[in-house]
């Protein structure tokens, strides 16, 4: 068995609020999500622009509309269709979901503010709604991915902006925060600016600027955790014996890891264990390990071709 140490330090790529560079677009892995519906793009049926009555109300509630579509975007409303920019999320039910190395951009509708769309991440509307009193109520179920939003403070105290998934609530008035699910279910929410609530089976933490809190199905949300914002990898052990390369590892349990574009699942600790079968000419097999958060910023932890020397340590990029 032979045995190679990988490095501390890497070259960083964290994107401060911008969506992930093409060169690091496998952060959430080879599979390309399509929210379950098992189509292609070849297939998409593009859905009628005119508006129905029931659309026009629906839209009095408001809408998220695209304001940007790089890659693989595509719109459930009803049919299947690629998202053009201009194109509106207005009712219960219509989804977006990116493909891998794809990005968009999102306005609420009243330009309060913006949600990045990262790569593989998938959502659907769960509410959009107007109430009597003027406050506007919108729910996004999020399924897989990352998303990061900039939300400018409400002005109806009984607004509410709310990300959800089965492992909790992110909920916000006004702030900076991103929101991440992993393959495993755990679901990471990182505060840039101002303060974030994540709650789960009735229990609510407060998130304040640089500060997470990881949840899981049936379980309390962590405690308020200062956020690792340079993204280290603590430790890790790469072994190969055969066509089977061993990667173990540790980073901040609020922090995400993949490698060779594979998610990588990892305990509340924040270890790891996993193998990856090489192909039949490892030679050519070249791979990064990536390690991320939930605000969307990465760092990129560069094995290239694994038999030859141990990777040399770089500093970070700014």
């Amino acid at each position: 068995m032979v045995r190679l140490s990988a490095a501390q330090a890497s070259r960083s790529s964290a994107s401060q609020g911008q969506l992930p560079p093409s060169n690091s677009a496998r952060l959430w892995g080879r599979r390309e999500l399509l929210l379950g519906f098992g189509a292609s793009l070849s297939t998409l049926l593009l859905a009628p622009r005119t508006q129905s009555p029931a659309q026009a109300q629906a839209l009095a509630a408001g809408w998220l509309e695209v304001m940007r579509a790089d890659g693989r975007v595509v719109l459930r409303q009803g049919s299947f269709r690629a998202a053009a920019v201009g194109d509106r999320l207005f009712q219960a039910g219509d989804a977006l979901q990116t493909g891998a190395a794809a990005s968009a951009i999102l306005e609420l509708d009243d330009g309060i503010g913006r949600i990045n769309v990262a790569e593989n991440t998938a959502f659907t509307i769960s509410r959009l709604a107007r109430l009597r009193s003027g406050a506007r109520l919108t729910t996004l179920d999020l399924s897989q991915g990352q998303v990061r939003l900039n939300v400018r403070k409400f002005t109806h105290a009984q607004s509410r902006l709310e990300i959800r998934s089965p492992a909790g609530v992110a909920a916000v008035r006004g702030t900076e925060y991103g929101v991440s699910l992993s393959d495993d279910g755990r679901m990471v929410v990182a505060t840039a600016s101002g303060l974030v609530t994540a709650s789960n089976r009735g229990r609510r933490v407060f998130l304040e600027a640089n500060f997470g809190s990881r949840l899981r199905p049936g379980e309390f949300p962590s405690p308020p955790q200062r956020l690792d914002r340079q993204l280290l990898l603590q430790r890790s052990t790469v072994e190969l014996s055969g066509q089977q390369l061993y990667i173990r590892g540790q980073i901040d349990p609020l922090n995400h890891v993949s490698v060779a574009g594979i998610e990588i699942p990892v305990d509340n600790t924040g270890q790891f264990d996993t193998s990856i079968t090489l192909p039949d000419d490892p030679l050519i097999f070249d791979f990064d390990i990536v390690v991320s958060n939930a605000l969307g910023e990465l760092r990129i932890y560069p094995l290239l071709n694994w038999a030859g020397p141990a990777p040399q340590a770089e500093r970070p990029r700014p």
